[in-house]
């Protein structure tokens, strides 16, 4: 064989098969595509590390919700008819690492103390810090957290603007009660979203404490997954994904899935079932470029699930000394 002729046979052959009688080539052939971002997930009941592709310096996040503190004082007594049950639910818990009685403001103080030694960049308040909004209980929560020298985020969960039995819309109560109580804790931010940026991350919280989210806060949302900085999603109660129980943007929610209003003296969730807002706001989670993860809280149990590339753990409960360490570290 000609040198010639070698040389027009091995440019054919080494086309492959496919190419060679006309096909496309083959998956398996083809150079693999890189992910211009990674965002990698390792996580277990209490700490949840993220490997982030362009972050330069680690950054760690305390989350805290559910710690459901009551410490009323004479000037709580003229709202006893609607804090009776609630402040005496989560007296004396048991503290999760030693089994002795203790007390929510005492699991509080411990973890702003864990706080300052881990040197933490932000503490995260995800929701029923209190368990109603009592002018004490926020009294000492602002007081620690301010001691502790440490940024931090708050959204209000489900207790923390209700009191049990009182008149109104639950978005009526929500307003009056951020604005009236709860607003020490935002620190200056919106009440119902806010974005911080820490170490190049976009700490982004919306409350969804009335299991939904208005247009408002939905076109809020947009415009951070818009920015160029990775996000991490705060919020009081975790957001639906296939085969979870009832939670934001469930598809069952409404009255016919409402099991506590009665216990709970409060508005039945409406017949109609979830706003539109609600319904977009979880379907552009489930399709954000740049989401590091959402974190939530509610359910006082650990529960780490993922759909669409979207990464959702919830915190355990805080009453009893539990928290979520989430560590985000540049991807190597």
């Amino acid at each position: 064989m000609s040198s010639m002729n070698r040389r027009s046979f091995i440019a054919k052959t080494s086309l492959g098969a496919g190419a060679v009688l006309g096909l496309p080539a083959l998956p398996s052939l083809a150079a693999p595509k890189k992910d211009k971002w990674q965002c990698i997930h390792n996580t277990n009941t209490m700490q949840t590390i993220i490997s982030l592709t362009g972050l330069h310096t680690p950054v760690t996040v305390l989350q805290i919700a559910d710690t459901h503190i009551s410490c009323d004082n004479e000037s709580d007594r003229e709202y006893e008819q609607y804090s009776a049950r609630m402040n005496t639910a989560f007296l004396r818990p048991k503290h999760y690492k030693t089994g002795e009685p203790t007390t929510t403001m005492a699991c509080f103080k411990d973890m702003m103390q864990m706080a300052k030694q881990e040197k933490v960049d932000l503490v995260a308040l995800v929701g029923d810090i209190v368990n109603y909004p009592s002018a004490t209980a926020v009294e000492f929560v602002r007081s620690t957290v301010e001691a502790a020298g440490i940024p931090h985020i708050y959204t209000a969960g489900n207790h923390d603007w209700h009191y049990e039995g009182m008149q109104g819309s639950s978005d009526e109560l929500r307003r009056n009660w951020c604005e009236k109580r709860l607003k020490p804790l935002y620190a200056g931010k919106h009440m119902f979203y806010s974005s911080d940026i820490i170490g190049g991350i976009n700490m982004v919280t919306i409350d969804n404490s009335t299991y939904q989210v208005n247009e408002e806060q939905l076109s809020f949302f947009h415009d951070q997954i818009k920015r160029p900085e990775p996000v991490a999603l705060f919020v009081h109660i975790p957001l639906y994904m296939q085969s979870m129980r009832m939670c934001c943007g469930h598809p069952e929610w409404g009255a016919g899935s409402d099991k506590n209003y009665e216990i709970e003296r409060r508005e039945r969730w409406p017949a109609a079932g979830n706003q539109a807002s609600t319904v977009a706001f979880v379907k552009e989670v489930m399709t954000a470029k740049k989401l590091t993860g959402v974190f939530a809280g509610h359910w006082h149990q650990y529960y780490s699930i993922s759909q669409c590339q979207v990464n959702q753990h919830l915190a355990l409960p805080g009453f009893n000394g539990q928290y979520r360490m989430i560590r985000f570290q540049p991807f190597v």
